[in-house]
């Protein structure tokens, strides 16, 4: 217990890292990710479309780095929802996963 009477919370998570910290190196790390991987394959993609080499390759590298492009920031919203479920704020999972939930409903939306 504290000196207030509350019940001392602790905040480092099991590695010794205070749990915002790996949350904030995680979500870095799948932004990262995400950012690389899309840009390389959009860099070889253009460059085989500018060559003329192997056109329908091409144009799956492209099409790939667009995914994942656009599959980044919903990857790290589940990344902070299952974040927060380990560090049991149950508050911020429900905001999260709305959040998710409105990522997944304009995609939806865009379909129809």
């Amino acid at each position: 217990m504290n000196r207030d009477g509350g019940v001392a919370r602790n905040d480092a998570a099991a590695d010794g890292q205070p749990r915002s910290a790996r949350l904030e190196r995680t979500i870095g790390e799948v932004l990262r990710f995400g950012t690389i991987a899309s840009s390389t394959m959009f860099a070889i993609g253009l460059l085989m479309t500018v060559m003329k080499y192997q056109t329908a390759v091409a144009g799956l590298l492209l099409n790939a780095g667009l995914i994942i492009l656009l599959a980044t920031p919903p990857a790290r919203v589940i990344v902070s929802v299952i974040e927060y479920v380990r560090e049991r704020d149950w508050a911020f999972v429900t905001l999260t996963f709305i959040v998710l939930l409105a990522l997944g409903g304009s995609v939806i939306a865009a379909y129809f």
